[in-house]
């Protein structure tokens, strides 16, 4: 990404900003996640545990921190390396949610933080649940969206878009509020966690 279009973006994240209205954002540090709490409305969502997400039910929306990825992933070339980056990096953000659900007015009644998007291989270990989404305009248009994300995030997105596209479906991935607080409540964000292993490394 060359200058020009790395000011672009960020003024185009400020925009994004102001639009979302996010309740959560570590715009200080270095968590690559942002979090808006809403009432979820939408077809049912089965949990793990066998309850369901249904209409009305409080839920933290994940949204990656786009820029603060790419900036974290620049200069890596390796598909392999990239991809342990960005689960590592969501492995260090996921204990300052925890905190952040704690704190929230309604975190009680938040039953689970789900997200939509692309870069959804090897999350299992750490917890969540990924399903797919339904066959919608919203969806495909979030799809699209997205892969136009790629394009500017990944060093060769260009190209893995054209030749992968197909390969990146458009996916949910969900943790309950239960087992977020259970696995990460009493992880410092300093901790690695040995994702073959599942042992924590500091």
């Amino acid at each position: 990404m060359n200058r020009i279009e790395l000011t672009l973006w960020k003024w185009g994240d400020v925009l994004y900003r102001m639009i979302r209205r996010f309740d959560y954002e570590d715009r200080q540090g270095k968590n690559i996640f942002r979090i808006r709490v809403r009432p979820y409305s939408g077809p049912a969502i089965h949990l793990p545990g066998g309850e369901a997400i249904q209409s009305g039910d409080w839920v933290g929306f994940l949204h990656f921190y786009n820029l603060r990825l790419q900036q974290i992933l620049h200069g890596v070339t390796s598909d392999n390396r990239r991809g342990m980056i960005v689960l590592r990096e969501t492995q260090r953000s996921l204990p300052e949610l925890v905190e952040f659900v704690r704190k929230h007015p309604c975190g009680e009644r938040i039953k689970a933080l789900i997200g939509i998007t692309l870069l959804n291989r090897g999350v299992e270990p750490l917890g969540f649940t990924v399903q797919s989404v339904p066959e919608t305009s919203w969806f495909r248009f979030k799809a699209w969206y997205m892969r136009l994300m790629i394009r500017f995030c990944h060093p060769d997105g260009k190209r893995r878009v054209k030749h992968q596209g197909k390969d990146l479906p458009l996916k949910c991935v969900l943790i309950p509020v239960e087992d977020l607080i259970r696995r990460y409540g009493q992880v410092s964000s300093t901790t690695v966690i040995d994702i073959e292993k599942g042992t924590s490394k500091l």
